[in-house]
């Protein structure tokens, strides 16, 4: 498949690519096209160094998103309106995955809840009709993600109303050895797992944790 990952730049766009490069095609798009084509080669070089092979391009986000299968939106709540309107003139049937948590800081982190109940929710709204979004990936630290450490555990909760589009990022996280997809329901509980990212966050800075991830057991 081609999966571009939008504002995928940092750490959590090159924790996708290295995963995912070996059996897809991965275009990481930005803003500025020279900051992604940096960036992928960056990535490439890290999966030569683990002596890993794969396909990972830059481009601007528009042509990113073009003609991809699927696109997650790797960038801040802040930019996600900004980022659909460069896009949306490209996208017609690509599955849209958004990790994207609306939240804020002041002495802890805190979800601030939408208008529409989510952000997933917000940007089905954005998109053109007919088009499939699943909200996923908002436990994975990212740092441990892109380092390849065997020893990195985490689930992923991933809910969505359409059953296709699920399945593949249930198939699409599951072939990621360190991740271990769930289903926990359609899109009206999206608020739920971004809820746990600021929760994730204070655990850390409370009880002096390096990049929390969540296990269920």
């Amino acid at each position: 498949m081609k999966i571009a990952v939008l504002g995928g730049t940092g750490d959590i766009g090159e924790g996708f690519a290295l995963h995912w490069a070996e059996k897809h095609h991965i275009r990481i798009g930005s803003r500025k096209s020279e900051k992604a084509e940096a960036a992928a080669e960056q990535f490439n070089e890290t999966l030569t160094l683990f002596e890993r092979k794969g396909d990972i391009s830059g481009f601007d986000n528009r042509t990113a998103a073009e003609d991809a299968d699927v696109i997650i939106l790797a960038i801040p709540y802040a930019h996600v309106s900004g980022v659909i309107d460069v896009v949306r003139p490209v996208l017609s049937d690509q599955i849209i995955v958004s990790p994207v948590v609306p939240m804020s800081r002041d002495e802890y982190f805190k979800y601030d809840a939408p208008a529409r109940g989510s952000a997933a929710q917000e940007i089905q709204a954005m998109l053109p009709e007919g088009m499939n979004m699943v909200a996923a990936f908002h436990t994975v630290a990212s740092r441990k993600l892109c380092s390849l450490d065997p020893a990195f555990q985490c689930d992923v909760m991933v809910c969505g109303d359409d059953r296709h589009s699920k399945d593949v990022i249930i198939s699409l996280t599951d072939e990621v050895v360190c991740l271990r997809p769930l289903d926990v329901g359609p899109l009206a509980l999206a608020s739920t797992i971004e809820s746990l990212t600021p929760l994730l966050l204070n655990i850390a800075v409370l009880n002096h944790l390096k990049d929390p991830s969540i296990k269920v057991l």
